[in-house]
């Protein structure tokens, strides 16, 4: 017996959601009829009465959106809370700020600061999606300067390398790493685009910073440059969930529901599953940690 539906409705232009709204709930009925555990389709009993979240996300198609899209799906599921998910994908990070504000889409994750908080058009949902991780940083290098890192010591010991750090405009990271007096460089070009000035060895750019849950991945797509052994850069740093002025409804919803996931265990079984390996890979504990003391906001 269908019970509760779950549903991530397939990428498509906003103005034929509307349109497919019938259609999706017969195809979701005769889904769970016949898949039964397919993903797209959850079988737990829903709060009676409740109104589905009707939510319109941006994500990467990159795997970096998917520990924080299961956490929201799983932790819903984990209150009974339906939902209805329409995926906006692979827009330009400063496209999908102006997007949440104009409400053509009403949920995405993003770092937390103040200037967001701010926003009358920003609704924070309160909670540190990471536990933190994002704020734990090590550098992408070119080979050849293996060497040279091996021998940093302290934050000073960094600064006095003079090697230039390669930052996104507009990043947390800048504010942290002026404010420790190293050398950075802020890209306003596609940030993706560090990697290979970095290693060219020309451009001006010497390092990346990465946070741990994603840096191994960015390695192994980008060859030429490898993992600093060394170092551990920390600051306070996380991402949390945003909601647009349409949506501000569902903050309490969600909050509820990530609360839920921290109490039952289910967020931090999520973390392990999804960054587990590359924080044991990385050897944290190994590391010398570098502490920064301004906050990324």
């Amino acid at each position: 017996m269908l019970s509760g539906t779950y549903v991530r409705l397939p990428q498509s232009n906003f103005e034929s959601v509307a349109n497919m709204s019938f259609m999706l709930r017969i195809t979701c009925f005769f889904a769970c009829v016949l898949c039964g555990s397919a993903t797209s389709v959850s079988a737990s009993t829903p709060v009676a009465g409740a109104a589905p979240l009707r939510l319109r996300i941006a994500v990467l198609s990159d795997g970096h959106s998917t520990y924080f899209i299961r956490l929201l799906e799983e932790s819903l599921k984990l209150i009974h809370q339906p939902y209805q998910i329409h995926y906006v994908k692979d827009i330009p990070a400063r496209r999908m700020w102006w997007m949440l504000e104009k409400g053509e889409i009403n949920l995405i994750y993003g770092m937390q600061s103040k200037e967001k908080e701010s926003s009358k058009q920003l609704i924070l949902v309160r909670n540190a999606l990471t536990n933190g991780l994002v704020g734990q940083r090590v550098l992408l290098i070119r080979p050849a300067d293996t060497k040279v890192f091996a021998q940093v010591q302290s934050v000073d010991d960094l600064k006095r390398t003079r090697l230039i750090a390669g930052l996104g405009a507009g990043w947390g990271d800048v504010k942290v790493w002026n404010a420790a007096g190293l050398p950075i460089y802020e890209h306003v070009a596609p940030w993706r685009t560090i990697y290979a000035m970095v290693a060219a060895g020309n451009r001006r750019v010497d390092y990346l910073p990465r946070g741990v849950i994603e840096v191994l991945g960015e390695a192994r797509s980008h060859p030429e440059l490898v993992v600093e052994q060394h170092l551990l850069l920390e600051y306070r740093a996380d991402f949390s969930f945003y909601l647009g002025a349409s949506a501000a409804s569902y903050r309490p919803i969600i909050e509820r529901a990530l609360r839920e996931a921290e109490v039952t265990g289910l967020k931090a079984r999520l973390i392990d599953q999804a960054f587990g390996h590359d924080i044991t890979t990385l050897g944290l504990d190994r590391r010398l940690r570098l502490r920064l003391s301004a906050n990324a906001d």
